[in-house]
């Protein structure tokens, strides 16, 4: 039987964060996290606990290894805007043994039944605003940044635990040397010719303003999509300190209608094109220090569209195909061999279709689990 430690110490929280690594550090689809990527989200004063609820951590043991991890998480913004009582689970991580799975969902569940909910739902590490959803397929390609992975036995822990699933996400990839459709080109540059529309880039030099419009449009564009928490400003406030070393302003773009901004699309580099040079390379400053080395001399090969909406008003007028074709040409002509279009909830038919269109191949599943308390 596994001993359950629960993280209360730094060292605790270091040693949560390493176990993933220390159980699949020889699978080749495996990219180890930034330095304190996880902790950030753990420790009492960070931007999630004081906003939004608490993360208890735990670490499963087996004969003084550690063999697993799990956190339960509530999430106060998410109840008080569905007016639910559900909890989550998150940042799983666990050897193949029904035993140790078993023994950190009862932790997880134990704790949220405290709480006072009724449900538990997940994997979200955090928050849907984070990563999120279970890797069920393509197990030999490694994610890509803000993506997770795990290796196949995961869903059969997870179903063990008496969890079904409740949402189907999924991953599209689209290579840059892939010519668009005619229809889609011509669709496109009708619009482009219109006076009243254009595309820009990010200005960096107008951070804090960038940052509240993205804001505004990310609140007013998707709420539409399934599990949907409104986004806090110094969330995004945080979000774009950790990831201005790795932006690239000409793949997130604004789309603005007569100098307006309504619609908005945010791409990534593929930061973990970087970090899987750096497997090798001990946890902790060492890695650090290689990641700044590699980020400052290499760039990554692709890239991942993570956000796009426009506003519900002009979501009928092409605006997203628009979108969409410009941030795969840009993105092309930055010198990026193919981008990932994730994740998009299984009954979002619309930007699926758009995608299909566009030549995108799904490629990713992931799966939401939920059971009663």
């Amino acid at each position: 039987m596994p001993s359950i430690l629960t993280c209360r110490t730094k060292a605790d929280l270091r040693g949560f964060e390493a176990v993933p690594e220390r159980l699949h550090r020889m699978e080749p689809a495996y990219i180890p996290p930034a330095p304190g990527a996880v902790v950030k989200f753990l420790k009492k004063d960070s931007s999630f606990q004081k906003l939004h609820g608490e993360i208890r951590s735990f670490i499963a043991h087996r004969n003084g290894v550690p063999a697993g991890r799990i956190a339960g998480i509530v999430n106060r913004s998410h109840n008080n805007y569905y007016g639910d009582k559900v909890g989550f689970f998150g940042f799983f991580a666990c050897e193949e043994n029904l035993e140790t799975s078993r023994a950190l969902f009862a932790e997880v569940e134990k704790f949220l039944k405290e709480k006072g909910l009724t449900h538990i739902r997940g994997p979200y590490n955090p928050s849907v605003n984070e990563e999120c959803g279970l890797l069920v397929d393509s197990f030999q390609c490694a994610p890509f940044i803000g993506m997770p992975w795990n290796p196949s036995y995961y869903e059969k822990l997870v179903l063990d635990n008496g969890f079904q699933v409740v949402r189907r996400l999924y991953a599209y990839l689209l290579s840059t040397s892939v010519p668009m459709p005619k229809r889609v080109e011509r669709v496109t540059q009708r619009i482009a010719r219109r006076g009243s529309w254009t595309i820009r880039p990010m200005n960096l030099s107008k951070l804090k303003e960038e940052i509240a419009i993205i804001h505004r449009l990310y609140n007013e564009t998707l709420n539409r999509n399934w599990g949907f928490v409104p986004i806090a400003l110094e969330d995004l406030e945080t979000a774009t300190q950790e990831l201005k070393l790795i932006a690239d302003p000409q793949i997130i773009n604004f789309v603005e209608k007569d100098g307006e901004p309504v619609g908005f699309a945010v791409c990534f580099p593929n930061i973990n094109d970087l970090l899987a040079k750096t497997k090798k390379t001990p946890a902790g400053i060492l890695r650090s220090l290689h990641l700044l080395g590699l980020i400052k001399t290499q760039r990554p090969k692709h890239s991942r569209l993570a956000i796009l909406g426009v506003a519900p008003a002009y979501r009928d007028r092409g605006i997203n195909a628009w979108l969409f074709y410009e941030q795969l040409m840009r993105a092309k002509k930055g010198g990026y061999e193919s981008t990932e279009l994730s994740w998009i909830e299984e009954n979002n038919q619309e930007i699926i279709r758009g995608i299909e269109l566009m030549g995108g191949k799904k490629y990713r599943t992931y799966h939401l689990y939920e059971k009663m308390l």
